[in-house]
């Protein structure tokens, strides 16, 4: 009866689709794998960024350029993650999971890292004061864009083994990220009221904006992930 099975499925092709599955299971979990580590060093990076943000304001300027320093090595070694994932959905076979929403989701955690370190590039780039307000505020939107990252992470991690609660989970990225919107329009306002030179605010815009940059695209990965996990639930 055994020999008759395997005839009958090698016949009709269903231990083909089989291997073709579990193949392609393979070569998403290995994927999945690398964009998890992406994630991991993308937070490692975020935080690094709050103890730029936390060392300016407490005018600690040589240990924050190192701690930038370290930022821009950490976002080189991003770059290079990146490559070798996209590398790898172009060599490797049938991937269940559209190769164009895995672009996208490595794609954009990279430029989260790039965010990130401009946002202490640019931080680092002139020593200047601000009043304490927007101290607070500038350390409240670092903190709360490492929030959004860690979670974006955590939805990754679900992503792998349970898509419908990955999908759900995203709904908390979206929340974090408006967070963030109320502080950059909390600093911006302020900015308009300071007193001070065109450098000043030009560097504060600059840095404000870069931060709001980070938390938008970790909001634009979780909606990626929502939709790929919509798109699975269906075939399934």
């Amino acid at each position: 009866m055994a020999f008759w099975k395997k005839f009958k499925d090698a016949m009709t092709g269903a231990s083909v689709e089989g291997s073709m599955r579990d193949l392609g299971m393979a070569n998403e979990q290995i994927t999945l794998d690398q964009i998890l580590s992406l994630a991991d060093l993308v937070s490692t990076i975020c935080e690094k960024l709050v103890e730029v943000c936390k060392l300016y304001c407490a005018s600690a300027y040589e240990a924050m350029e190192s701690a930038a320093a370290e930022m821009d090595q950490l976002e080189s070694k991003a770059d290079g993650m990146r490559r070798e994932i996209l590398g790898g959905l172009s060599a490797r076979g049938f991937i269940p999971i559209s190769r164009v929403d895995l672009f996208r989701l490595t794609v954009g955690l990279d430029k989260i890292a790039n965010f990130a370190t401009g946002a202490a590039d640019r931080i680092v780039m002139r020593r200047f004061d601000l009043p304490e307000e927007v101290n607070v505020a500038l350390e409240e939107m670092a903190e709360t864009d490492l929030r959004a990252v860690r979670k974006l992470r955590d939805v990754i991690m679900t992503m792998r083994t349970d898509m419908a609660e990955a999908a759900e989970m995203s709904e908390e990225v979206s929340r974090i990220e408006s967070l963030v919107d109320d502080l950059y329009v909390r600093i911006y306002s302020i900015l308009f009221e300071m007193d001070t030179d065109f450098k000043t605010f030009h560097q504060l815009k600059s840095i404000i904006e870069r931060l709001e940059e980070v938390a938008d695209k970790a909001a634009d990965n979780a909606e990626t992930i929502r939709l790929i996990a919509i798109r699975h639930m269906e075939v399934e």
